[in-house]
């Protein structure tokens, strides 16, 4: 299938690589009913899920780190291509429902992954654990408002790392917010970057967020509260 040789020449995967990412593709189409993803389709999941995930290959802050927390990782997007194509580095993916934990504990051992592990678990209470700011690198994909993302993600990440947040269109103010945001909980916006993983994506960016200082020790709230209650620029 040409999906396969394109794999191959974009992002260099090997052809047991490419085979495991057919294998998930495959667990996927197969289980379409079951409320894992809201995408179906052959080509839909190989660019929305598969494509958009491994564009991160091409961001430097992904090179060299030994511990990758995915948060919110839904059906495994997008640690499970990672972790495919980055077999000499540890992924981490956190989701909180049961059922798409137990899908990715399945797959995991189903392509025989012993890089990648799911822990079934609120960002918020996982963050309350030895956890805390034990990764290098934090990914987050479409989970939600900017500022809540943020708060699920930088208390996991340790001093001197970064998080890298896969989002849509970005409205005036913005990074403003952001960083503002990012400030309040040790981090800070290095930039934002504009990503086209397949021809008809629009308006998909790349937030890069670094950690130059711990997050303060009132940072996640208890679970439910980044939610309902999104920081502002007063940290409130």
């Amino acid at each position: 299938m040409q999906w396969r040789t394109d794999f191959a020449n974009e992002y260099g995967l090997s052809p047991a690589q490419i085979e495991a990412c057919a294998r998930l593709l495959e667990e996927l189409e197969s289980r379409s009913d079951r409320g894992l993803t809201a995408v179906t389709g052959r080509k839909n999941l190989l660019n929305v899920h598969f494509r958009d995930s491994l564009a991160l290959l091409a961001f430097r802050e992904l090179d060299d780190i030994e511990k990758i927390i995915d948060i919110g990782s839904g059906a495994g997007f997008p640690g499970l291509p990672l972790a495919i194509a980055r077999p000499q580095q540890h992924f981490t993916l956190l989701e909180a429902n049961a059922r798409k934990s137990e899908f990715i504990r399945q797959t995991i051992s189903l392509l025989d992954l012993d890089n990648a592990v799911v822990i079934n678990c609120r960002a918020e209470d996982l963050a309350r654990t030895p956890e805390r700011e034990s990764y290098g690198l934090a990914l987050a994909r479409a989970v939600g408002p900017l500022a809540v993302v943020l708060e699920y993600c930088l208390p996991l990440v340790q001093v001197g790392g970064h998080a890298l947040l896969q989002r849509g269109d970005r409205e005036n103010g913005d990074s403003t917010r952001a960083g503002t945001v990012a400030h309040l909980l040790g981090g800070e916006l290095v930039r934002v970057e504009p990503v086209q993983p397949f021809p008809e994506a629009k308006n998909l960016h790349v937030w890069v967020f670094g950690k130059p200082e711990a997050s303060p020790s009132l940072f996640p709230r208890r679970a439910g509260i980044p939610g309902k209650r999104p920081l502002s620029a007063d940290g409130k």
